[in-house]
């Protein structure tokens, strides 16, 4: 296919979005059934630069398609599932409604609105009990050889990023305790390693605050006062209810990639810290835990609007998606997004890298059908609290630690190992 003005090149591309040709070519349909598909929400599209045409988002094509092949038998099924498809994993802990995720039996936002800790809704989804706890856990603090040995680590490059800086904290920690056998004589629980390995990821976030050092909570300090310490901020009220809610509204998602690992790792009967680990190391990538980073520097903090909208037609001219933007599972609009942008707006609507955002958003929303997701609410709130660049990715771990943690131990309980199976198609030709 001819490059028609800023449209993308062909359906083999790569990218993000389809033409409207190739997505009726993809899925055989006529002009009215696409048309069909976007008015019922289940293909979302944003306004090509001539306002005449759209481009169609990829992932929910291709979902369309393979769900209409899924007749063809279970293997065209599976396939389809493993795609934003069907559930594939039966859970207690979050289910993903309109109005954002439900943690158990409450809504994640109005958990945010009743001001409930994070450890208060971390506990919940570990033991099912919403026993509100205001202050923060008690739990063995990191031992100095951890923390030690961290502070090497650090000195690796001169500016590490922060969730590779988790990473190695739930490694050391993970070490520390050492084997099973070990684990058990010395009489720690599951839920405590959970509490002590986030207190842990807390304190690393000082390398990210002005004395670039750990910064071990204090006795009773919940996270989120301890987050705002560590990063260099005055913990007012304020500041702690907005790094709290940013803690809450992504506690868990569902079965995201990174969750699903935790489910594997946990299967195979790993301890908790290597399910953590691994989930980590899943989550820090372009596609998952760091588009925040994506969004930081599309966004930046120094562009004026006009800018900021002439980054994002470019992004879209090339056919890809707009970090921050068009969450797959949310057609009309990311609920923890519009929350924390509420929240930002409240604390930050005198900065002017706040006000910046809010007029870049509203003309995107306006002109180009894009909707806020988690990603830039949070960027945006970091910025209205005056916090580093990387903090809203470190934020994101953080806060998913808690939720692959509960998946862990629900998938123990579950008592199997995930092992799908593979369809062999043969090598692949060659010229």
């Amino acid at each position: 296919m001819a490059r028609n003005g800023s449209g993308p090149r062909n359906a083999a591309s790569g990218g993000d979005y389809l033409t409207r040709a190739e997505a009726l070519e993809v899925l055989g349909i006529k002009p009215q059934t696409l048309y069909a598909y976007v008015s019922r929400g289940l293909i979302h599209s944003v306004p090509q630069a001539d306002r005449r045409s759209s481009y169609y988002l990829r992932e929910d094509v291709e979902r369309i398609r393979l769900k209409s092949a899924a007749r063809a038998g279970f293997g065209a099924v599976a396939a389809s599932a493993m795609r934003w498809g069907e559930p594939v994993i039966t859970t207690s802990v979050t289910q993903i409604t309109d109005a954002g995720p439900r943690y158990r039996s409450r809504l994640a936002a109005d958990l945010v609105r009743a001001q409930a800790s994070f450890e208060t809704v971390a506990d919940f989804l570990w033991e099912g009990n919403c026993i509100d706890r205001p202050d923060g856990w008690t739990a063995p603090d990191t031992p100095a050889e951890v923390v030690a040995q961290l502070s090497l680590g650090a000195k690796l490059r001169t500016r590490p990023h922060i969730v590779q800086l988790l990473v190695l904290a739930v490694g050391l920690l993970g070490a520390y305790h050492g084997s099973l056998r070990m684990r058990i004589e010395s009489g720690a629980t599951q839920v405590l390693l959970a509490r002590q390995a986030i207190r842990t990821m807390t304190g690393v976030f000082g390398f990210l605050g002005t004395r670039r050092r750990f910064a071990p909570l204090r006795a009773g300090e919940p996270v989120a006062a301890g987050l705002a310490r560590a990063l260099g901020i005055a913990p007012t009220p304020a500041a702690v209810r907005a790094l709290n809610a940013i803690l809450v509204l992504d506690v868990d998602h569902e079965l995201t990639s990174s969750t699903f690992v935790a489910r594997i790792a946990a299967s195979c009967g790993v301890d908790l810290h290597a399910c953590i680990g691994a989930a980590l190391n899943t989550h820090h990538s372009l596609l998952t835990g760091s588009r925040a980073d994506s969004v930081e520097q599309l966004l930046d903090a120094r562009a004026d609007p006009a800018t900021m909208i002439a980054r994002i037609r470019s992004v879209l001219a090339s056919a890809q998606r707009v970090p921050g933007f068009n969450h797959p599972l949310y057609p009309r609009g990311d609920p923890r997004a519009a929350l924390l942008i509420e929240i930002a707006r409240d604390i930050g609507r005198s900065r002017r890298a706040v006000r910046n955002l809010l007029e870049t958003i509203d003309v995107a929303q306006r002109k180009l059908d894009l909707r806020p997701s988690f990603e830039l609410g949070s960027v945006m709130l970091c910025r209205a609290l005056r916090l580093p660049p990387q903090t809203s990715s470190g934020l994101r771990s953080l806060a998913r630690t808690a939720g692959w943690v509960a998946h862990a131990f629900e998938q123990r309980l579950a008592a199997f190992m995930i092992r799908p199976r593979a369809k062999f198609v043969g090598p692949a030709e060659t010229a």
